[in-house]
Order: structure tokens, then sequence, then C-alpha cells
């Protein structure tokens, strides 16, 4: 049985007929964090034929502008979502390490915008903007230019416009509003 406050989540388990029904309290953030970390982690890795390479649409980027509205739970749960998804990249270790730090950065960013501006729909695209420049610059130039020698300009460019136009601007445009409203409900 699942009790659901506003801030907090009620478990009760029954471990048997004869004990007491047992609560545990966890938290609405820590939920969604778990949440948004699962859905990418398993979004990269179902699609992992068009989530690495040098032209590459990760489908799982349309998360990547929800930190805008979601509070520093979704940087956490990103970033751990990437940590995750990025164990099945062919390119290794380097991937996990630049690909979970590229998001934690874009989505601290992200987070930040949302912290000091408030919810503009204006910023919507900017957010979408800067997720796409940053990836392109830690995964186009780092990881494929610099360590694996795949850095020609093309690269980035197609990189940029992948997961700009999959990716992170419908991320943003339907995503993110979409969200905004269920914290809104939550909050009443």
């Amino acid at each position: 049985m699942v009790h659901v406050d506003k801030t907090l989540f009620y478990v009760a388990i029954h471990h048997d007929f004869c004990r007491p029904v047992m609560q545990y309290k966890i938290s609405l953030k820590l939920v969604t964090a778990i949440v948004i970390a699962a859905t990418y982690a398993s979004l990269v890795i179902v699609l992992q034929s068009i989530s690495f390479g040098p032209i590459q649409v990760r489908v799982a980027d349309m998360l990547s502008p929800i930190t805008y509205v979601t509070g520093f739970e979704g940087v956490l749960g990103l970033t751990l979502g990437t940590l995750i998804g990025n164990i099945v990249s062919p390119y290794g270790i380097f991937d996990v390490v630049i690909g979970t730090l590229c998001t934690f950065v874009y989505s601290s960013i992200n987070w930040l915008l949302g912290r000091v501006f408030g919810y503009r729909k204006w910023l919507l695209p900017v957010v979408a903007l800067v997720d796409a420049l940053v990836v392109g610059i830690f995964i186009g130039v780092i990881l494929q230019g610099v360590i694996f020698k795949a850095g020609e300009p093309i690269y980035l460019f197609a990189l940029l416009t992948g997961e700009n136009l999959v990716a992170t601007i419908p991320g943003a445009l339907l995503l993110v509003p979409l969200i905004r409203r269920y914290y809104q409900r939550l909050a009443r």
C-alpha cells in the first residue's frame, strides 16, 4: 500500500500475517531522482545502437532539459542515469567519466537557470541550446576529437544538430511544461 503526501511517500510493507505493518518514509525528491535515473539509463541501454558514436541520436536526452524545473534531484537523477547508461558504451571508461561529467555540467547549468530566472517560456530554447553546446564540446570535441581522433568539424556539427533536432528541443518544449504542471499539482 502506498500513500502519497506532498513531500513523502509512505510505503506500508506486510512481512507476514502475524507482524504489524511497517511504514517507511521515502522522500519525494529521492523518488524523483530514482525515476529520472532509471528512465534515462533504460532509454540509453535499450536504444544503444543509436545512443553512441560520432553521429548519435540519444533519445534519452529528451530528459535533459527537465532539470530546469525539477530541482537538484533532477541533476542527480540525470547524472546517475548517464553513469549507468554509459556502462554499455563502446567507448568504455572514457564515455562513462566524460559523459557523466558532461551531464552533470549541463544539468547544473539548467538547474541554475531555473533558480535564477524562474520558469520563463522564452528560456526553453536557451536551455536546449545549452545542453546541445555542452554535449557538443564534451562528447564531440573532447571524447570524439581529442581522445579518439575523430574530431572533424562535421562530427561536432552533426552531433549538435542531432541533439538539437531529435532530443533537446522537443524535451524542452514538450516535457518541461508537462513536468512543471505536475510539480504545480504536487504543491497544492
